[in-house]
């Protein structure tokens, strides 16, 4: 789209200044906001419900980055930049080409010069890999779950080493390269002010194990993390000065598996890596044994603030002693060990591996004020787990519901990502979009029963649903065939349309009338295995079931459409903005080889806000 469309805001030359006070501003050092995962900003006093609209609401600029972006950008208000004579709100984007961004968020005049504040490339982070040059090397060519480049896929992590203006900081980012035919996975530690490299080290090691790919004999085999198999496709996880980085495979091809790398970052001249763990060491045997990856849709673990982490596993070997498939995990790192303290999985978890259903499309998100979380896979089914009472896979969940259309023996409505939560009085909504499903709000309640864990669903059934709208035109579904009037879960055609929506929320605290929900989704095709374009939506987050209050390709307005839908990347909510990566546009040869579209949209951060 950038490539096609006149973009009018270029000739106005207008600068739109952000409108919160410094006081206000807020940061987003990780993906989905928190280590909770919860992925709301409940500080966001401009982008208000009564505003959002098309006289108000709008896209503002674009900036055209190098390679697709499959990370949420992250943003660090009042940043300390080289070469800036005041604090900037610098917003930072990574990308498949292996490039490293910051950008101006503030700066929204198209035709600006200095809009962008450094850039980091390949000649630091490594050369990419071509998508099918790796494909082809592990024996599966037309894969498609990244396309064009490999690089940079998970979301990095921001640690803040001054957290007063002007704020100083170290991003930390894996990227994943080629230096012939040879695959390296590569942590590296990059100056907030600047984009320079403060440290770097190879993402290596072993483990005992008997699995699918292990070497030696008897009691002294081993397994070798290996990059040319995995991906990091979950966002990284920094608590404290601990650095999480997780892994799972590519289209399921080759031994991969899935681990965690733990690394001391307390020194980001002299990363040191601590502990590793391996969630299959000892599963072989089938096809579908071994693996379990950990990819969560690009969510990343998440840590409670006691040490303890979580995530969720895909399909592969579970045993109940050293392997972990199709499993919600709670590890803890201690003497040098990243050790499993219980964990929770599904009773039918073999027939979910059997039927490439895995639980690992989704990932956890810790409920504040309590000691539960909320997880679901590609069954379309969400648990909610006591994490004190998780034992050792024995205890089932508190409560699971069926939140998109149950499977019809052939398709699944998968969930993809986290819900997002919202924390109110008495309260607690959480919202998702699965495949082919409408926009669900769900609530919890206190749970003040002897023995209670804190909360507890009001309804099995949801609180709100978009379905419910009452004015047809603006309520909001995911797509499906000949969208919106076709064949929604009809047995009689192919695969489900994918991944549904990622979402953000932005509110005033818990004030009721203060809380919008966004969402990014395809806007009305298929995008599991090919590049489609995407819609940016916002609706009152107190119920989801009114109208939309905004929608990038309803406005009238062409400057304000989105382009092509970047999968599995939320929008990204600070300060007065509304931020969304977007995908390049692509063409699917009769090789069914991915290739970027002659004259096509270029991949690139859009940036949304007020108008004036």
């Amino acid at each position: 789209m950038y490539s096609k469309l006149k973009f009018l805001l270029a000739t106005a030359g207008c600068v739109v200044l952000s409108r919160a006070s410094v006081s206000t501003q807020i940061d987003v050092l990780t993906r989905h906001n928190d280590n909770a995962r919860t992925g709301a900003n409940l500080r966001e006093t401009v982008l208000k419900p009564s505003k959002i609209n098309n006289q108000n609401f709008g896209k503002l600029a674009y900036r055209p980055v190098d390679g697709n972006v499959y990370a949420q950008p992250l943003v660090v208000s009042q940043a300390r930049i080289d070469g800036r004579g005041k604090p900037t709100n610098a917003v930072i984007i990574a990308t498949e080409h292996n490039s490293v961004y910051a950008f101006d968020g503030e700066d929204t005049n198209q035709a600006s010069t200095t809009a962008q504040l450094w850039h980091t490339g390949p000649a630091v982070l490594g050369n990419h890999i071509e998508s099918l040059d790796l494909y082809t090397k592990i024996g599966h060519p037309t894969c498609a779950d990244l396309t064009t480049e490999i690089g940079i896929t998970g979301t990095p992590a921001i640690k803040l080493t001054k957290s007063d203006a002007p704020k100083t900081g170290v991003i930390f980012v894996a990227a994943k390269s080629a230096s012939g035919t040879n695959y390296i996975y590569k942590l590296f530690s990059l100056s907030l002010a600047n984009g320079m490299k403060l440290g770097e080290i190879v993402i290596d090691g072993e483990v005992r194990g008997s699995g699918a790919g292990s070497t030696g004999s008897d009691t002294n085999k081993k397994i070798r993390f290996n990059p040319l198999y995995e991906l990091n496709r979950p966002a990284l996880l920094l608590d404290g000065n601990t650095l999480y980085i997780a892994f799972g495979g590519h289209c399921d091809r080759g031994p991969y598996h899935g681990w965690i790398f733990a690394y001391d970052i307390s020194n980001p001249g002299a990363l040191k890596q601590t502990a590793i763990f391996c969630s299959t060491p000892n599963g072989s045997g089938e096809i579908t044994e071994g693996r379990a990856g950990i990819w969560m849709s690009g969510e990343g673990p998440a840590a409670d603030g006691s040490g303890n982490i979580y995530f969720v596993t895909g399909d592969g070997t579970y045993n109940g002693t050293t392997d972990y498939g199709n499993s919600v995990v709670k590890a803890k790192l201690s003497a040098g060990k990243l050790q499993p303290q219980g964990w929770f999985t599904p009773m039918n978890e073999e027939f979910l591996k059997n039927y490439d259903v895995d639980l690992g499309s989704g990932g956890p998100v810790l409920l504040p004020d309590s000691h539960l979380l909320l997880a679901g896979g590609k069954e379309g089914r969400m648990y909610l787990v006591d994490r004190d009472r998780m034992e050792k896979g024995s205890v089932s969940s508190l409560a699971s519901l069926q939140i998109t259309r149950d499977h019809d023996g052939f398709h699944y409505y998968n969930i993809h990502g986290t819900p997002v939560v919202w924390a109110r009085r008495g309260e607690l909504f959480f919202y998702f979009n699965g495949a082919e499903s409408s926009i669900k709000q769900y609530r919890l309640i206190p749970d003040a029963t002897p023995g209670g864990a804190g909360w507890k669903f009001d309804f099995r059934v949801p609180f709100r649903d978009s379905a419910d709208c009452p004015t047809k035109p603006n309520c909001v579904f995911s797509p499906y065939p000949n969208f919106p009037a076709g064949q929604f879960g009809h047995a009689d055609r192919d695969a489900v349309w994918m991944p549904g929506g990622f979402m953000s929320l932005s509110a005033i605290g818990n004030t009721d009338g203060t809380g919008i929900l966004w969402i990014t989704m395809p806007l009305s095709m298929n995008a599991n295995h090919q590049v489609t374009r995407g819609v940016l939506r916002a609706l009152d987050a107190s119920d989801v079931s009114k109208p939309e209050l905004w929608n990038s390709e309803a406005t009238g307005n062409d400057n304000d459409r989105l382009g092509q839908f970047a999968k599995f990347c939320p929008p990204t909510v600070a300060n007065g903005k509304v931020y969304v990566a977007t995908f390049q546009q692509e063409t699917i040869g009769d090789d069914g080889i991915h290739r970027p579209t002659p004259g096509g949209d270029q991949p690139a951060l859009a940036i949304y806000g007020l108008k004036h």
